[in-house]
This record gives structure tokens, sequence and C-alpha cells, in this order.
């Protein structure tokens, strides 16, 4: 490996701690300032430290291959079709039934082998 690599490498690690550390950074200073600061001023802080650390991130070649990764699967998210509103209930229903029957199916069976315990053991 040469050094132009070695330190491409090395500033991309840096980078990435960096991007960790400032995400950090944001969350620790809302419980820092937690009494210091109203409520709105310590989410902008952890607002702001993941944006920040976010776009250090995102310039990487691995956070633009993760940014391209999301934006895939948002892509194949968008590609699904979902049940309609009847669809829905239509199958609601149909697994309460089956709940319902199979519930009734399982009390049955214990009553019999409960029966069949005191039958044979003589409670």
């Amino acid at each position: 490996m040469s050094n132009v690599e070695s330190s491409q490498n090395a500033g991309e690690k840096l980078r990435w701690w960096l991007a960790i550390g400032v995400m950090i950074a944001g969350v620790a200073a809302n419980l820092y300032f937690v009494d210091t600061y109203p409520t709105i001023i310590r989410v902008l802080m952890v607002v702001a430290g993941v944006l920040v650390g976010g776009f250090l991130g995102y310039t990487t070649p691995k956070g633009k291959e993760f940014a391209r990764f999301v934006r895939n699967a948002n892509i194949e998210r968008q590609k699904i079709v979902w049940p309609t509103k009847n669809e829905t209930i239509q199958s609601t229903i149909i697994v309460i039934v089956m709940v319902i029957v199979i519930s009734f199916f399982l009390f049955m069976l214990d009553t019999i082998f409960s029966n069949l315990v005191d039958y044979f053991f003589g409670r």
C-alpha cells in the first residue's frame, strides 16, 4: 500500500471518528445543559450534531455508498403494493376467527386430557 492510499485511509477514518464525535457531542450537550437551556435549544443541539456529523460521514467514500444504499432502499420501498382497507379488514377478521377456533380446539383438548388424567389417577 502506498503512502497516498494510507493517508487517504487515515483521513477517512479521522472523518468517521470526527463525525461520530460530533454526534455524541450533540447528545452530550443535550444532557449537560438539561437545566440551563429550554428544550427547543437542546433539541437543536442534537439536530445540529447529527446534521454536522452526518455531513462529515457523507464526505467519505463509505458514507456516499451508504447514502446510495438508502436511496436504493427507498426506491424499493416505493414499489411495495400495500393492501387496501377492505383487504386489511378481511385479513384481520380471518386471523381473529382462526385464533378463536384454535383456542376452542386447545381448550377442548386440554379438557379431555385433564379428564383422562383424573379418571386414570383418581383424584
